[in-house]
C-alpha cells in the first residue's frame, strides 16, 4: 500500500538558514514514492536525516515511544523546513511512527521507570488496603508492559530489546519513517528487521527509511533513492556505491588496509 503518493517543496524565495542551506535541500524539488519501502542513501551530512524528519512533522508522525514530536525542540529545524513541503496522499493514515536510534535509549529508560513505579504504588497501596480498588490502574498498567515487552526491554540485549519494541509497535496499514535503524543491530538482526519490515509491507504498511547498510538496501519491494552531487537520483541496488565498496572490501580487504600504514 502507498499511502504517501509524493513529497514536493513548496516555491517560495530562498532561505539561508539550516537546513534550507543544505546544498541538497536547495536543489530538491519533488519525490515520488511508487513503491512500499523507500530507501533512502547519503553521506553523512548530506541532510537525509533532516529531510526524514521534516516529513515526520508534516506528517504529524508520533516517536515510537508515542511521544508527539511537537514537544522535541530539536526538531525545530526540520519542523521548518516540514511546513514548506506539500504531501499527496492516497489513503492518510494515523498509524505508524518516526524512529530516531536515540531515542530507544530514552523510551527504554522510561518504559523501566514507569514498571518500577506501578510496582511500588502496589506494594504501597496493597499494604494499606489489600482490598482497596486503587491498584487497579497499576496492576493494568504492568499487565500491558509484560504483555508487550516480556521481562522488560532493559534485560535483554541492545539489539534483541530494540527488535521487541519493533515487533511491538508494528501495525497493519501504517506509515514508518525510519532513520539509520540498522544502530544496534547485528548483521543477523539486520536480516530479522528485514523479515518484521516484509511482514508490515504484506499488511498495507509503507516505509521510508534513511540508511548506510547494503543489507536494508536489499530489502524487495524497495525503491532506492540516493543523495548524490546534491541531487536525489534512483539507484539499482549494485550501483549503489555503500554496495559497491561494502562488496570490493569483502572481496579484497587487503587492497584497503595496506593504506592504514
Amino acid at each position: 500500500m502507498i499511502h504517501l503518493k509524493s513529497v514536493a517543496k513548496r516555491n517560495k524565495q530562498s532561505n539561508h538558514e539550516y537546513p534550507f542551506n543544505l546544498p541538497f535541500i536547495q536543489q530538491f524539488k519533488e519525490m515520488h514514492f511508487r513503491y512500499p519501502v523507500t530507501i533512502l542513501v547519503g553521506e553523512n551530512g548530506t541532510g537525509k536525516s533532516t529531510f526524514l524528519e521534516a516529513l515526520a512533522t508534516n506528517i504529524g508522525s508520533i516517536l515510537i515511544g508515542g511521544e508527539n514530536l511537537e514537544n522535541d525542540p530539536s526538531l525545530t529545524p526540520a519542523r521548518k523546513l516540514g511546513n514548506e513541503l506539500k504531501l499527496t496522499w492516497t489513503i492518510k493514515t494515523k498509524k505508524g511512527f518516526f524512529f530516531r536510534a536515540n531515542d530507544f535509549i530514552n523510551f527504554t529508560n522510561r518504559l523501566a521507570a514507569i514498571k518500577e513505579e506501578s510496582k511500588q504504588k502496589l506494594k504501597e497501596i496493597r499494604e494499606r488496603d489489600p482490598n482497596s480498588l486503587e491498584v487497579l490502574p497499576y496492576a493494568s498498567t504492568l499487565h500491558d508492559l509484560n504483555h508487550f515487552y516480556g521481562e522488560g526491554l532493559e534485560v535483554r540485549s541492545h539489539g534483541e530489546s530494540f527488535l521487541d519494541l519493533f515487533q511491538a509497535r508494528f501495525q497493519p496499514n501504517g506509515l514508518y519513517l525510519l532513520d539509520e535503524p540498522e544502530a544496534p543491530l547485528s548483521p543477523l538482526k539486520q536480516l530479522t528487521l528485514m523479515s518484521m519490515i516484509n511482514e508490515m509491507v504484506e499488511e498495507n504498511g509503507q516505509f521510508i527509511i534513511a540508511t548506510h547498510s547494503p543489507i536494508l538496501m536489499a530489502l524487495p519491494n524497495a525503491e532506492i533513492f540516493v543523495i548524490e552531487d546534491d541531487v536525489l537520483q534512483r539507484k539499482s541496488y549494485g550501483d549503489v556505491e555503500h554496495v559497491k565498496l561494502t562488496r570490493d572490501f569483502l572481496s579484497s580487504p587487503e587492497r584497503f588496509l595496506r593504506h592504514l600504514n
